[in-house]
C-alpha cells in the first residue's frame, strides 16, 4: 500500500487528493511559458531499526515453599536467577526485582535495582534459599503488581516520563512447583446470606483450606491465620469475607499487570511462567526427594501446569516445563532492548536562492535571506551573507536593525559574536540563533535544527517571519487565507500576502511510501515539481552564474515515541538557470538517492561538494 510519508504534514496539506499513486498535492496552477522550472525525483529512507539503551526491567517471582526444597535439589532455581543477573550485571540499562513467596511474600530488592549476583539478601539463606510452608500465588502476584505500578509511576513523574516508558521493556518470570495453598472462599455467619456456611468463624468471615499429612482437605484456624497476617505479613492480599488464591483472582491480577502496559504506554511487557517437576516423561520420579515431596505436599502437576500455562498466555509470554532433573535456565527468554523503528515526521523543499516576493521569485545569490534587490537598496554585498564581517549575517542584522544591529557596521552591535559555530548545521551560527530564543532555550538552539519540533527548521521559520519557539503552522500570519504551513511548503511568503504567486508558482509534491529494504528501513519515493529557478549572480567562480541551492529537509522520528523531536537529514541539489532559456540539466529533472541525504552539520555546500547538479550521480 502506498501512502504519504508526511506523517506530520500530510493531514494538513492544502487541496490534497488521494490517488493510487500516492498523495498528490496540486490544483489548477498556471505556469508561465518560461523554461525555468525544475522537478526533483528521489528516494529517502529512515535509518535502520536500532537497539536503544533504554531500561529493561526483569522481575523474578520465585516459589520458596517447603515442597520446593525437595523438588529443586541443589537450589537450581536460585542459580538460574543468578545466571541471568550476572549476564546483565554490567549493563546500566538492566534492572532487577526479585520477589520470593511461600506463606509470606517478600520483595527482596524493594523494587527494581542493579544487581551483581552475589547479594546475600537475595541469594543467601535469608533470601531465595529460605523456605517456608504454603504457596501464596495471590500474595506474590499482588506484590508484583504493586512493584510494577510503583516503578511506572516513578518513571512517569520523576524519571524519563513518557519517552522512557515507551521504550522500556518489562519481563516478568513466575516460577513454581505447585498450586496455590491455601485456597480460601468468603463465607457468612448469617443463615440468610447466600454465602452462609456453618463452619464460618464469627470474627473471620473466610474459610481457607489446605491438606493435612494424609491428603485430606482441612480448614485452617483463621483466627491464627489473621494473627500471623497482622504480625508477619502472611497472606498479604487476604481480606475478611473475600475469596483468596482462587484461579479467577490470579488471572485478574495477571490481567491487571498487563493493563499497566497500556495505561502507561510501556514499550513491551511479558509475563512468562515456568513449572518445575521431578518426574520424567514416563512418569518415573527422578529422585527419592521428589517422591517424598509428592507424598508430603500432595503435588498436582497437571493442575499446576494448566494454571501456569494460562498465566503465561494472559501475559503474552511463554511457558516452560522443567522436568526430569534438567537444568533450570531462564537465559532463553528474550531480554533484549526494544528495537526502535523510524518513520517520517516531515519533508520540506526550500530554494534558498529564490525568495518569494509578491508575484515572483527574486534571486538571493548568497542565500542569506535578503534578495539581491534588497541588498542593492541597503548597500550590502549580495555575494556575501555577512557584508561587514562581524559574523552576524546581513539578514539577522537587518531584521534586528532597531535593536542596535547594522549589516554595514562591524562595531554594531556592541556585543561581538561569541560563538561562530553552526553546531546543528542549519545555516545559522550559534551567536545568531540565541537572538531569537528566550534564555531558557538558548542552550539547545545550536544543537537542534527545529527547537519547537513543528517540522520546519528554525532558520526557515526565522527567514519567513514565523515563530521558531512555538508551533504556529496552523496560523495565517499574513491573513491571505493560506496557513503558514502551506506557504512554507509551497515556497510562498507566510508573512506577506501573495495570491498571484500562490496561484501560479507554488510547488507541487507527490509523496509515496514505497518499500521496506533488506535493512528494515522505511523508504519513501517523492516527486517535487514546479520549482522556479532564478538567475543568480556569479559567485566569484567562473561559470557559477545562475546556480540555485535547493535544500530537501527530511525529518524522521522514532515510531514508539510520540514526543520525539525528530532527527533531520538534508540533501542539496544545485541546478543552473540563466534567463531566458539556459538550464542545467536541460530537461529540468534531477534524481537523487538516499545516499545524498546527510546530517545537516556534515553536508558540504562548497563547489564540488555534496550538492547534486544533475542526474548522473
Amino acid at each position: 500500500m502506498k501512502r504519504s510519508f508526511l506523517s506530520f504534514f500530510v493531514v494538513l496539506l492544502f487541496a490534497s487528493a488521494c490517488t493510487d499513486s500516492g498523495i498528490e498535492v496540486s490544483s489548477s496552477i498556471f505556469h508561465p511559458e518560461v523554461d525555468n522550472l525544475l522537478t526533483i525525483h528521489g528516494e529517502v529512507c529512515t535509518q535502520p531499526p536500532s537497539d536503544v539503551e533504554f531500561p529493561v526491567k526483569i522481575m523474578f517471582i520465585v516459589d520458596c515453599s517447603g515442597s520446593m526444597q525437595q523438588t529443586d535439589e541443589g537450589d537450581r532455581r536460585v542459580e538460574a536467577v543468578r545466571q541471568v543477573v550476572r549476564r546483565y550485571a554490567n549493563n546500566p540499562s538492566v534492572y532487577f526485582d526479585v520477589i520470593k513467596f511461600n506463606g509470606v511474600v517478600s520483595d527482596l530488592t524493594g523494587g527494581f535495582v542493579h544487581l551483581q549476583g552475589d547479594e546475600a539478601n537475595v541469594f543467601g539463606s535469608g533470601g531465595l534459599l529460605q523456605a517456608d510452608s504454603m504457596t501464596d500465588y495471590q500474595g506474590a502476584l499482588g506484590r508484583a503488581y504493586e512493584a510494577l505500578l510503583n516503578d511506572m509511576n516513578k518513571v512517569n513523574t520523576s524519571g524519563g516520563g513518557l519517552p522512557e516508558l515507551t521504550r522500556s521493556k518489562y519481563v516478568v518470570i513466575f516460577f513454581s512447583d505447585g498450586t496455590p495453598d491455601p485456597v480460601c472462599f468468603g463465607c457468612a455467619t448469617d443463615p440468610a446470606s447466600p454465602r452462609y456456611t456453618p463452619e464460618c468463624e464469627e470474627d473471620y468471615h473466610v474459610i481457607c483450606q489446605t491438606m493435612d499429612a494424609t491428603g485430606a482437605v482441612v480448614n485452617l484456624d483463621m483466627e491464627a491465620v489473621f494473627s500471623q497476617h497482622a504480625a508477619n505479613g502472611i497472606f498479604p492480599e487476604l481480606e475478611e469475607g473475600a475469596d483468596y488464591n482462587q484461579n479467577y483472582q490470579l488471572f485478574q491480577l495477571v490481567d491487571a499487570m498487563m493493563d499497566l502496559k497500556a495505561n502507561f504506554h510501556v514499550g513491551d511487557m511479558r509475563i512468562h511462567s515456568a513449572f518445575l517437576y521431578c518426574r520424567d516423561q514416563f512418569g518415573n520420579p527422578t529422585s527419592p526427594l521428589c517422591a517424598a515431596a509428592e507424598e508430603a505436599y500432595h503435588l498436582d502437576p497437571d493442575r499446576g501446569r494448566a494454571l501456569l500455562r494460562e498465566i503465561s498466555r494472559r501475559g503474552n509470554g511463554t511457558f516452560r516445563d522443567f522436568t526430569s532433573g534438567q537444568d533450570i535456565n531462564f537465559l532463553q527468554i528474550d531480554y533484549t532492548s526494544i528495537k526502535r523503528t523510524y518513520v517520517s515526521k516531515s519533508f520540506l523543499v526550500d530554494n534558498r536562492s529564490a525568495r518569494p516576493v509578491i508575484d515572483r521569485f527574486q534571486p538571493d545569490s548568497d542565500g542569506d535571506g535578503l534578495n539581491d534587490e534588497e541588498e542593492q537598496r541597503l548597500g550590502s554585498d549580495p555575494l556575501s551573507p555577512d557584508s561587514d564581517g562581524d559574523y552576524y549575517g546581513d539578514f539577522v542584522e537587518y531584521r534586528l536593525r532597531n535593536a542596535g544591529f547594522d549589516p554595514l557596521d562591524a562595531s554594531r552591535p556592541d556585543t561581538p559574536c561569541q560563538d561562530t559555530n553552526d553546531g546543528d548545521g542549519d545555516g545559522m551560527l550559534a551567536c545568531e540563533e540565541v537572538l531569537f530564543f528566550p534564555s531558557e532555550l538558548r542552550d539547545r538552539t545550536d544543537r537542534m535544527v527545529d527547537v519547537d519540533s513543528d517540522g520546519v527548521p528554525d532558520r526557515i521559520e526565522i527567514l519567513m517571519g514565523m515563530d521558531p519557539v512555538t508551533n504556529d503552522l496552523m496560523q495565517d500570519l499574513d491573513s491571505d487565507g493560506q496557513r503558514n504551513l502551506d506557504e512554507v511548503m509551497y515556497h510562498t511568503d507566510p508573512a506577506r500576502s501573495d495570491p498571484s504567486l500562490w496561484n501560479t508558482s507554488r510547488y507541487w509534491y507527490e509523496l509515496k511510501e514505497g518499500r521496506t529494504n533488506n535493512r528494515d528501513q522505511y523508504c519513501y519515493s517523492f516527486d517535487v515539481r514546479y520549482l522556479s529557478l532564478v538567475t543568480t549572480l556569479d559567485r566569484n567562480r567562473s561559470g557559477s552564474r545562475g546556480f540555485n541551492d535547493i535544500m530537501l529537509w527530511f525529518n524522521q522520528s522514532s515510531s514508539d515515541n510520540p514526543l520525539d523531536v525528530g532527527d533531520y537529514r538534508v540533501a542539496c541539489v544545485r541546478p543552473q538557470y540563466i534567463e531566458p532559456d539556459y538550464k542545467v540539466p536541460f530537461n529540468g529533472e534531477i534524481t537523487i538517492s538516499d545516499t545524498d541525504f546527510k546530517k545537516p552539520y556534515l553536508l558540504d555546500l562548497s563547489f564540488g561538494g555534496d550538492c547534486v547538479t544533475d542526474s548522473r550521480r
